[in-house]
């Protein structure tokens, strides 16, 4: 590979992986992270562990889609298509699964707890479907952090740091409705 990661957004993603995976937000080989480097990006292989990144499992997807590196993230286009739409300089895609279970009965997770209201104020919920790269992308345009249906969420931010709070800010918000016991209304 004539391209490797700079040591900076390596530690980054290593660091971030390892706290989406021992918070238990991701399965050992689920989820995945981009940095974005100017018209290309890094971001983690197919199938990759995040809790135990390494160099060699990130792959540099260039502007045309050319990459360098292991077979990249089955949501490349996602990202993509996600920073070509706003400037998000870092994607994260976790399973948190309280926010999962609650991505069920709503179409919008309004969180009850002031930390939720205060930082997310609403969470789009996404359908799985043929337009949903499109779509999720577009909400990410406009929220910090969106919800695919029985899937995962998607936070965006200046950093992974920023992306991985919106993570954990929503899982936390979903756990609070699901101790609660509120679903969310249809």
């Amino acid at each position: 590979m004539s391209s490797s990661i700079p040591p900076g957004m390596l530690k980054e993603m290593q660091e971030v992986g390892r706290d989406l995976y021992r918070l238990a937000l991701v399965t050992s080989h689920g989820g995945n992270l981009s940095l974005r480097a100017g018209h290309d990006m890094w971001i983690t292989g197919t199938g990759t562990m995040l809790g135990r990144l390494e160099a060699r499992h990130i792959s540099l997807v260039r502007a045309d889609g050319s990459h360098e590196g292991p077979p990249p993230s089955s949501d490349t286009v996602l990202h993509a298509t996600t920073y070509a739409l706003c400037g998000a300089q870092a994607l994260a895609h976790a399973h948190p699964r309280h926010a999962i279970a609650l991505s069920f009965d709503t179409g919008l997770f309004v969180p009850g707890d002031l930390e939720g209201q205060l930082h997310l104020k609403e969470v789009p919920v996404i359908e799985q479907g043929p337009r949903q790269v499109e779509q999720v992308a577009q909400a990410l345009a406009a929220n910090l952090v969106v919800l695919l249906r029985g899937h995962g969420a998607y936070a965006r931010g200046a950093t992974l740091w920023e992306a991985l709070h919106w993570v954990t800010a929503l899982e936390e918000s979903a756990h609070i409705a699901w101790l609660r016991g509120h679903r969310c209304p249809h």
